[in-house]
Parts: structure tokens; sequence; C-alpha cells
């Protein structure tokens, strides 16, 4: 087994059991996997729902099975470009400097 199975191997396992994964990375960003939802009963794990945020510093990158989101602070500039991808499909591109 590969190097990348096995780390695969291992966060699925703690996907499963625990719920969800938190990773802190070289570089100060904390990386978090998660297959729980808000329900009745507080997070509950599912088998069609997962989630990855990304942060550093005071930003984050969320994104999940419905949603893609940005969370900085106020007083950054957002720039926002259009333009065509290799498949020819519109794309929106947001930076936040």
């Amino acid at each position: 087994m590969s190097k990348i199975n096995k780390l695969q191997y291992l966060l699925i396992t703690s996907l499963l059991q625990d719920g969800e994964v938190e990773l802190i990375l070289p570089n100060g960003i904390e990386l978090r996997v998660g297959i729980t939802q808000e329900g009745k009963r507080g997070k509950e794990k599912t088998e069609d729902y997962c989630w990855v945020t990304a942060t550093q510093k005071n930003r984050t990158v969320i994104l999940d099975s419905y949603n893609l989101g940005l969370e900085f602070p106020d007083d950054r500039l957002v720039c926002e470009n259009g333009y065509i991808d290799d498949f020819g499909q519109s794309m929106v591109g947001l930076d936040v400097v």
C-alpha cells in the first residue's frame, strides 16, 4: 500500500468514526474535513454530505455539498473577474486582498 493510499485510508477511517478530522499544515493553515451536518440532535454523521474548511489567520474558505463561502476581515478588497475555462464554461473568480 502506497503512502497516499495509507493516508487516504486513515483519513476516511477517522471520518467514519469521528465525523470530522482536523489537520494543522506546516504553513499555519488549519484544514478541517467532515461528514457531519446539523440535525435535530446536534451534529449527525451523514453519508451524502461532506464539508471542508481551510483557515489561515483570520481568513477561511468553506466548501460543502451545497455552498462555497469565504470569511475575511471587513477591511479587505474583493475583486471579481469572469472568464471562460478550458471546457468553454463561463466561470467567476474572486480575489480577496
